[in-house]
């Protein structure tokens, strides 16, 4: 009689509120889960004490027998929880010792960020979630200004998810949210891909060579445009006595010697000199005259200029060379007209918002009571206090404001006051409990409020199946994940088309690289079928990515008919077989066996792949009906 193995339970140190975060999250997975603890936890939720507490160890996460007690020889994965990362990290080693096949999830926090990475690459099966880390994509999100419901780069592709499509459907994709009849697109940025560049023309490339010079000559006078910007008025003025001073010098001085000595004469002035460049003017016929003394005294104000210029550069040098020298640097001045991002608090977290949101040509003004943080963070613009940046942004219009104290009530309280100022700025709060929610958002205006409890809870829970996640964007009140799958010849993916794994699963497919192929391949046909060896980067949600950890994939929801012609030539039989087979998703033999049982076929489809048969189908001359099915569940 044969015995059934028990299924490897997940592992879960540390039980506070991130632990009990993820564990609501891991139930849904009807998983066996062990539990380890150095006290009793204090239950935030009666249900899941209820549910989870027969399974409770109490005892030191880095102690070995205490971690075969909670059965971490057997678990296919361990989260390690605690809110003491260095206590995390100890306790993995141990794990990894006990069980070299285990997926192991270190929490950590950002002092522990280095090493967590060298873990990460050194050791197989590591990952590290920082749930502050992860909040920083959330936070520029929310404050970045424009259309779009979210911005992220994909093996160096940028996408953007909208609310209105393009006209084209080839370069836009349809986002699945959980309980929401949204009609979200994810699109590339460039609204095209590499494959469709590759088929220009020499016309076209010609063309296209032509403005990119065009739009690198844009962005120099852009930026050209913008230094003048930053500058003050004084600067500005002093910049263009010197210019008028440079184009009436050349004139003025070679009225005698030609141009070319006025431009040697105006140069040596405007560096300093006086004797030799007066002497070259005056001497020119002979000497000075008594009609020289207007001449005299151009030449003497040219040099009181132009000493002053030399002394100006060699400050501003030698000031540059002990800023350099000493490790000071001076916060940066607010530009004229600019439209900043105001950051209240935050530390580390607010360094990483500022980063991201700089790469994207924004303003950003930090308000930071720590001297050593602001000079950490010498690129933003800086405030000693809230009162103090109130101060320099009156009349000046703010884009969006970030309140990450971590303090609820504080935050609260500033951005009542703060949306006086400013009510059409955007607002974002930290709130690291979950029962902050959605509702107070609403309550504060429309302000968005990011819980890296949340952000770090549902990666942590993707993380311990195997699946990478490269970020976590929020999006209509809801997290979706964007996952990197490497497909081996075992996964439940292989095998399925693009359009399969979007309407069957729920994933967004974003970028297909196969074996092989030297970049990869944004936006994916929707008959394009997956095999192992291709890496995926979707974006889905953790009810999607549970669907494929248990292999529920939904079945087609509408079906295709047609009536095969009679007779059915073996060169048409050959090219339906192909065709069938690549919408489908299926055998080529399947479609063989399905063809010689009848001539009148019904079958199951995806309503994006039905279309693309349909009009395949109608190349060879065979009129297909697509139409609802009228058994298929219904999505959710």
């Amino acid at each position: 009689m044969l015995v059934e193995q028990e299924e490897a339970p997940v592992l879960v140190c540390g039980l506070g509120v991130f632990g009990q975060a993820v564990l609501a999250r891991l139930l849904p997975f009807a998983v066996p889960l062990r539990l380890l603890d150095l006290c009793l936890p204090d239950w935030g939720n009666p249900a899941l004490e209820a549910a989870l507490l027969p399974c409770l160890t109490l005892g030191d996460m880095r102690k070995p027998h205490v971690l075969r007690q909670a059965e971490a020889e057997r678990a296919r994965a361990v989260l390690l929880l605690s809110s003491d990362s260095g206590v995390n990290v100890e306790a993995a080693l141990q794990v990894r010792l006990l069980n070299p096949a285990a997926e192991i999830v270190i929490r950590s926090s950002s002092d522990l960020d280095q090493l967590g990475s060298l873990l990460e690459q050194r050791l197989p099966g590591f990952a590290v979630v920082n749930p502050l880390q992860l909040s920083a994509g959330a936070l520029a999100q929310a404050l970045r200004p424009g259309p779009q419901l979210a911005r992220f780069e994909v093996n160096g592709e940028a996408f953007e998810v909208r609310d209105i499509p393009l006209d084209d459907p080839r370069f836009q994709r349809p986002v699945r949210l959980e309980e929401s009849e949204a009609s979200l697109v994810v699109m590339p940025r460039t609204f095209c891909s590499h494959q469709r560049q590759s088929r220009f023309s020499r016309r076209h490339a010609v063309h296209s060579v032509l403005i990119r010079l065009v739009r690198r000559l844009q962005v120099s006078l852009r930026q050209l445009v913008a230094c003048f910007r930053t500058r003050s008025r004084l600067q500005l003025a002093l910049l263009m006595t010197v210019l008028a001073m440079a184009v009436v010098g050349i004139p003025l001085f070679a009225s005698r010697g030609g141009w070319v000595q006025g431009l040697f004469v105006m140069a040596a002035l405007l560096k300093g000199e006086y004797v030799d460049p007066t002497n070259v003017v005056l001497g020119a016929e002979g000497g000075p005259h008594d009609r020289d003394g207007a001449l005299v005294l151009g030449t003497l104000l040219y040099s009181l200029v132009g000493t002053l210029l030399s002394s100006a550069l060699v400050a501003v040098i030698l000031d540059q060379l002990l800023l350099t020298r000493l490790g000071v640097r001076r916060g940066r001045r607010l530009p004229r007209e600019a439209q900043p991002i105001l950051l209240v608090g935050g530390g580390p977290l607010a360094a990483q918002v500022a980063a991201i949101l700089r790469r994207e040509r924004q303003v950003v003004m930090r308000v930071e009571a720590d001297e050593s943080l602001r000079r950490e963070d010498s690129d933003s613009i800086h405030a000693a206090s809230l009162q103090q940046a109130e101060a320099r942004l009156q009349n000046v219009r703010v884009r969006a404001v970030a309140l990450l104290s971590g303090q609820l009530l504080t935050d609260v309280q500033n951005t009542l006051q703060l949306q006086a100022l400013w009510p059409e700025a955007r607002f974002a709060l930290l709130a690291h409990r979950e029962a902050a929610g959605e509702g107070l958002g609403d309550l504060l205006g429309g302000a968005s409020l990011i819980s890296p409890t949340e952000l770090g809870a549902e990666v942590a829970v993707a993380t311990a199946f195997g699946e990478r996640v490269e970020g976590v964007w929020r999006i209509r009140g809801q997290n979706l994940l964007q996952v990197r799958y490497r497909l081996s010849a075992h996964d439940t993916l292989v095998g399925r088309t693009v359009t399969r794994l979007d309407h069957g699963y729920g994933l967004t497919v974003l970028s297909l690289w196969r074996h092989g192929q030297p970049r990869p391949l944004a936006m994916p046909a929707a008959g394009t079928v997956v095999a192992a060896g291709d890496q995926l980067v979707v974006l889905a949600s953790l009810s999607a990515l549970r669907r494929v950890e248990q292999g529920r994939i939904r079945p087609p929801a509408w079906v295709i008919a047609f009536q095969l012609p009679e007779p059915l030539g073996a060169d048409l039989t050959l090219t339906l077989r192909q065709i069938l087979a690549r919408q489908l998703g299926v055998a080529p033999a399947e479609v063989a066996a399905r063809m010689r049982a009848s001539r009148s076929l019904r079958l199951p489809i995806d309503p994006d792949g039905g279309a693309l048969l349909q009009r395949d189908l109608q190349h060879q001359g065979i009129s297909a009906r697509l139409e609802p099915s009228a058994d298929a569940p219904a999505e959710g």
